[in-house]
């Protein structure tokens, strides 16, 4: 029996009892011109990767290919060709493209290498994950069920992996999911953010320091790579990890054995570690501003978490599990179905993190329980008719922000009843801004 999960026409989930099977069409890649020209590909859909790095679908020995260069993507429409952040760009028959369709038999540029793609009628069938849940995370889209497949295979070992994607898909519950699945459930699970601490105190955050070490070590402190043993580290932002520290890092992970700022001593440990970050990280080895042996030692497994704009089948079921947690035991309100379908059709920058603040903030406003508004997350913005262009564009930028600031956490502090902790949650921003914004903009909060 057939089990449409999508509207997909090339690829189709078949129910196989207690595991579900993708059934998906083949891409055949052509090299037409170029070092590899002559090469022939088939290869399985529904996402095939291209780049000049080991670990792709297709390398290409090409110097002016990225190490990942270009994406594609077997959708209801035929092969979406993605530029991955390339350096060099990708030409779709002779136009720059982030992100379009090929033709039949269209011609793709990249780097010195250029292919033709012909979708064939071949047929292939791949495991798939039968869960709608994975940890914290909800879905039930074929992206998604590809993602929840790697993760269970990934989950019960010890490899280190990492997390790409978007501001906002979840790559925080993905680290947790994979640490409550592991053997190391049991173990603590430790997160450092590179980018929330300043740089000066990287280094004694993450390896720990003796008394004495700088000023200020008035006693020795272990670091998180320390406090994470027998555990799970999740080191988010890793692209934001200074350069002068990466070989530190490295060491650490190779030798699984740290050392302390001021120490000559080294302490053993025993730690996984699960990276993440928004960056495209391969690019920055390209660029020399990130190591590479470390990028390799880190992407033993590498996981990409679609953007929401890519699995809007999930958004329905995404406001609901919102809705019953933004309850907080209290009656819980049902958005209307028509904000709903709103929400659906749109394309969510900000991807999940930002339907959840949208769907705090319609019930806050009191969306459910009578008329509410058409665009319910769209940010007040100014007609051309409304512009004072008198006004210089960077004050006028200013007030427009200061105003969307004070609307926004007011909702947030309004849908946790006041509570700033909750308020800073909901937000995804620290505790200290809502404080401040509450002595900026006279809000009213408290920290019970």
């Amino acid at each position: 029996m057939v089990e449409p999960l999508s509207d997909l026409t090339h690829t189709q989930v078949l129910d196989g009892g207690d595991r579900l099977r993708l059934r998906t069409r083949k891409i055949r890649i052509e090299v037409v011109a170029g070092p590899s020209a002559g090469l022939v590909a088939e290869l399985a859909g529904p996402e095939t990767r291209i780049g000049s790095a080991a670990g792709n679908d297709l390398v290409l020995p090409d110097g002016a290919v990225s190490r990942h260069h270009v994406t594609l993507r077997i959708d209801s429409i035929g092969i979406r060709v993605i530029d991955a952040d390339s350096r060099n760009g990708t030409l779709v028959d002779g136009t720059r493209i982030r992100d379009a369709y090929a033709r039949p038999d269209s011609s793709i540029v990249i780097g010195n290498s250029t292919l033709r793609l012909r979708l064939l009628d071949d047929f292939v069938d791949l495991p798939i994950s039968s869960r709608e849940r994975f940890g914290g995370l909800l879905g039930k889209s074929v992206p998604m069920r590809l993602l929840f497949t790697v993760l269970e295979r990934v989950a019960p070992t010890d490899d280190t992996l990492l997390i790409e994607g978007e501001t906002g898909t979840g790559k925080e519950l993905v680290a947790e999911a994979i640490h409550e699945e592991s053997q190391r459930a049991s173990g603590p699970f430790i997160v450092f953010d590179c980018s929330a601490v300043s740089s000066n105190l990287v280094e004694s955050e993450l390896f720990g320091h003796v008394r004495g070490a700088f000023t200020g070590a008035i006693a020795d402190r272990p670091g998180a790579l320390e406090l994470a043993d027998q555990g799970t580290l999740f080191i988010d932002e890793l692209g934001e990890l200074p350069l002068e520290l990466q070989p530190k890092l490295l060491r650490a992970l190779e030798r699984f054995e740290v050392r302390r700022v001021g120490s000559n001593t080294a302490r053993r440990v025993d730690v996984r570690v699960v990276a993440a970050t928004n960056r495209n990280l391969a690019d920055q080895v390209a660029r020399g501003t990130f190591r590479e042996d470390l990028f390799y030692r880190v992407a033993v497994v590498r996981v990409a978490l679609p953007p929401l704009r890519e699995r809007p089948d999930d958004i329905p079921m995404l406001v609901e599990h919102f809705q019953k947690l933004l309850a907080r035991g209290r009656p819980e309100v049902l958005l209307p179905e028509r904000i709903v379908r709103q929400f659906t059709s749109q394309a969510w920058p900000g991807n999940v993190r930002e339907l959840r603040n949208a769907v705090a903030r319609a019930l806050s406003l009191g969306v459910g329980a009578h008329a509410g508004v058409s665009e319910p997350t769209a940010t007040p913005a100014a007609g051309a008719d409304e512009i004072d262009l008198s006004i210089p564009f960077k004050i006028a930028r200013d007030r427009i922000t200061e105003a969307f600031e004070e609307s926004y956490l007011k909702s947030a502090l309004a849908a946790t009843g006041g509570n700033i902790t909750h308020a800073a949650e909901l937000a995804g921003v620290d505790r200290k801004l809502v404080q401040r914004a509450i002595k900026r903009y006279g809000l009213r909060g408290n920290d019970e």
